[in-house]
């Protein structure tokens, strides 16, 4: 008998049940575990608040010291390509965090710029590299166009190895791009939608990779960081909208509003674990990820154990066991 992680077999009936409409990809390729994943965080928000936590280390040092884990575990593709060294543990552990453990993962790229970067550990930066994607994107026999294709090439490997093992990931790729202090938002919105078109279809049409949820990060406008809908790549390449480091009621509704309620939102990356009792009330993001210790302020330890310990939060014990088929 082969065996599907929870998520396949509940998730799937309940989503098919007259009671409840299932939450459509944008991939209509995608696989049965991304549609899972997708309808199983419809179904809990508003009812729970979904923990998660970014790196493996500080994932377990949460558990050390609320004696829970997360539900999803955050990674990164920054040093996959191979002209970064091509450090693919990280699937592994992507695998065994679904398959073994029964979570969710999520990936995000602090993406290197292929080319004119002056120290590639800090390459993501725009500040840091020479690299223009408004010049590269138009020639494809360019350096830099074959540069960015070789990356993006090299992720899809590990992307392949988890899509054999059944694993859908969340994929947050060039996030925080209205911010414009990395190189893929440098050059405006217009510029930024190319690559992520171009990034999109490289995965779905050239790679058949269809194991992904594709989340895109927005800032709502009253950050004062640009018009969130010049950025957005549109529904019918997003799964879910999420954003970093937002907590106000008003700034959750501009998100909303930026598909008109079509997609869900959710928090990427913040700095303290939420009021469960407040978010179920005000603002019910469809999980939370809190960014790895070193970006904690002085609440964050009292937070974390308050919201870990929360019985309207969902870590990773209370996830239900996967069954059979």
């Amino acid at each position: 008998m082969k065996q599907w992680l929870f998520l396949t077999t509940l998730i799937l009936t309940a989503a098919l049940s007259p009671a409840a409409e299932p939450y459509r990809p944008a991939d209509p390729k995608a696989t049965k575990q991304v549609r899972a994943v997708l309808n199983f965080l419809k179904q809990q928000q508003g009812k729970v608040l979904i923990s998660g936590q970014t790196d493996l280390k500080d994932a377990r040092w949460i558990d050390e010291n609320t004696g829970r884990l997360p539900v999803i575990l955050a990674l990164d593709f920054m040093r996959t390509p191979a002209r970064m060294g091509r450090q693919v543990a990280d699937t592994d552990t992507a695998i065994d965090w679904f398959k073994k453990k029964g979570g969710i993962v999520s990936y995000q790229w602090h993406w290197s710029s292929p080319t004119g970067a002056s120290d590639p550990e800090s390459g993501f930066y725009a500040k840091s590299t020479t690299f223009d994607l408004q010049k590269a994107l138009p020639d494809p026999k360019s350096p830099e166009y074959l540069g960015l294709i070789a990356d993006i090439d090299d992720v899809a490997v590990e992307l392949k190895r988890m899509n054999k093992a059944g694993v859908p990931i969340i994929f947050r790729p060039l996030h925080e791009a209205q911010g414009t202090w990395f190189w893929w938002g440098a050059k405006g919105p217009e510029a930024c939608r190319k690559l992520y078109d171009l990034l999109f279809d490289r995965m779905t049409k050239h790679h058949r990779l269809h194991n992904i949820i594709w989340a895109w990060t927005a800032y709502p406008d009253s950050q004062n960081k640009g018009k969130a809908k010049d950025w957005y790549p549109g529904d019918d390449k997003v799964d879910l909208v999420v954003s970093d480091y937002c907590e106000k009621k008003t700034e959750y509704d501009e998100l909303v509003a930026l598909t008109g309620g079509r997609k869900m939102v959710a928090l990427s990356e913040t700095m303290n674990a939420p009021d469960p009792d407040k978010v179920l009330t005000e603002t019910p993001w469809a999980y939370w990820v809190t960014w790895a210790r070193r970006d904690w302020n002085s609440r964050s330890n009292d937070d974390m154990k308050r919201s870990m310990a929360h019985p309207k939060t969902l870590t990773l014990d209370k996830m239900p066991k996967r069954g059979t088929r």
